[in-house]
C-alpha cells in the first residue's frame, strides 16, 4: 500500500515538470514570434535605402521642389519646359534663298540702232525692210564683250550675214546672242561664264550691217522670243 502511494507520488510530480517545461517553450515561442511580428513593421534604414532612387527623396522634411527624374527627362521647374517649348517653334536660320542675278551691258555705248519689236525698219547695209530683232550698241572694234549674267555657252556659230555669234543660255532663263563678234574667242562651246566674265572682242565679221559704225548687235530671247535687249539690263 505504502509503495503505491509513493509511486502515484512520483508520477505527479514527473507530470509537473514535464508540464512546467511545455509551459516554458510555448511562452518562449510566442516570445520570439511577437519579437519578429515587431521587426517587420518598424522600418530600417536598409528599407530606406531600397524607396531612394529616381523619383524619390530620402529626406525627412518635406520640399516644394520637384525632384528631376533622369529618366523621364522631367523638368525641375515650369521655366525650363515653356523654354524647350518656345525654341522648339523657332524657325530654322540660314534658309536657303533663290535669287538671280541681274544683267549688265555687255559694251558701254550708245544704241545706234534700236530693237524693233516686229516692226519692219530699212537696213543702211541691205537697202531693204526688215525687222530688227536686236539692239546695236555702239563701241569700237576690239571692244571687250562682257557676258551679262552667269550661264553656259550653247552654241558658237561663223553665220555669213551676222558675222561670229556666240550664244549664252544663262541661270535666269534667258538666251543671248552677242553678234558680229571676232574669230579669236575667250571662250568655247559648252563653258560656263559668270557674270562679267570676257566671251571676245566686237569685229567687223557682221556683214549685214558693215555699213553701220563699229558696233555690238546684241539680240536676246525670253521664252522663245525676241525681246528688246534693254528691257532685261538693270
Amino acid at each position: 500500500m505504502k509503495n503505491k502511494r509513493q509511486n502515484e507520488n512520483r508520477k505527479t510530480k514527473w507530470l509537473a515538470v514535464v508540464t512546467a517545461a511545455g509551459s516554458v517553450a510555448v511562452c518562449a515561442a510566442v516570445i520570439g514570434a511577437y519579437s519578429i511580428a515587431m521587426k517587420n513593421l518598424i522600418p530600417t534604414n536598409n528599407q530606406s535605402n531600397i524607396l531612394a532612387g529616381p523619383g524619390y527623396s530620402t529626406s525627412s522634411q518635406k520640399t516644394n521642389t520637384p525632384v528631376n527624374n533622369p529618366i523621364n527627362n522631367i523638368p525641375k521647374d515650369n521655366k525650363s519646359s515653356s523654354s524647350s517649348s518656345s525654341s522648339d517653334k523657332t524657325e530654322p536660320t540660314n534658309k536657303p534663298v533663290n535669287t538671280v542675278k541681274g544683267n549688265i551691258m555687255p559694251v558701254e555705248g550708245e544704241i545706234d540702232i534700236a530693237f524693233s519689236n516686229g516692226e519692219l525698219v530699212k537696213s543702211p547695209t541691205l537697202g531693204v525692210w526688215k525687222t530688227h530683232d536686236g539692239s546695236d550698241i555702239l563701241c569700237p572694234l576690239g571692244t571687250d564683250v562682257k557676258s551679262m549674267s552667269d550661264g553656259v555657252v550653247k552654241e558658237i556659230r561663223d553665220d555669213p550675214l551676222m558675222g561670229v555669234c556666240v550664244v549664252i543660255e544663262q541661270v535666269n532663263g534667258l538666251e543671248v546672242h552677242y553678234c558680229g563678234l571676232a574669230k579669236e574667242l575667250s571662250v568655247k562651246a559648252g563653258a560656263n561664264v559668270a557674270q562679267g566674265e570676257i566671251i571676245g572682242k566686237t569685229s567687223d565679221t557682221n556683214q549685214s550691217e558693215i555699213l553701220q559704225q563699229p558696233h555690238l548687235h546684241l539680240a536676246v530671247k525670253k521664252n522663245g522670243e525676241w525681246v528688246d535687249p534693254m528691257s532685261v539690263i538693270s
